[in-house]
């Protein structure tokens, strides 16, 4: 077994597990076993109170973590359904694996 067969076997059963670490969520129309983590610190460098100020709306952020053979990388500036609510693509890459995706709502 090599590298890459050894993360994709701890991805499916530990981390994206809903037993261990993921809860099962509705992303873009699809049930998956993500991580979701709401954002109180920095995005892009900015912390939460600045970026309140700058756009002087409230915006809650989320990051989600999902395994890259399970969904696509959305474009920034897109809009991505997560459980129901609709949210603004803030920033999204892929890693070893994994897709880590930045969302975004107003709210008041």
């Amino acid at each position: 077994m090599n590298f890459k067969d050894t993360l994709e076997k701890d991805l499916s059963n530990v981390f994206f597990n809903a037993n261990e670490l993921a809860d099962k969520h509705v992303l873009g129309g699809q049930e998956l076993d993500i991580v979701v983590e709401s954002n109180l610190g920095a995005v892009k460098g900015y912390g939460k109170d600045q970026l309140m100020v700058s756009q002087e709306v409230y915006s809650h952020f989320k990051t989600i973590l999902v395994k890259s053979s399970d969904f696509y990388i959305p474009n920034i500036g897109s809009i991505l359904e997560l459980d129901g609510e609709e949210y603004y693509v803030e920033e999204a890459d892929e890693e070893l694996g994994v897709i880590r995706i930045v969302i975004s709502a107003n709210e008041s």
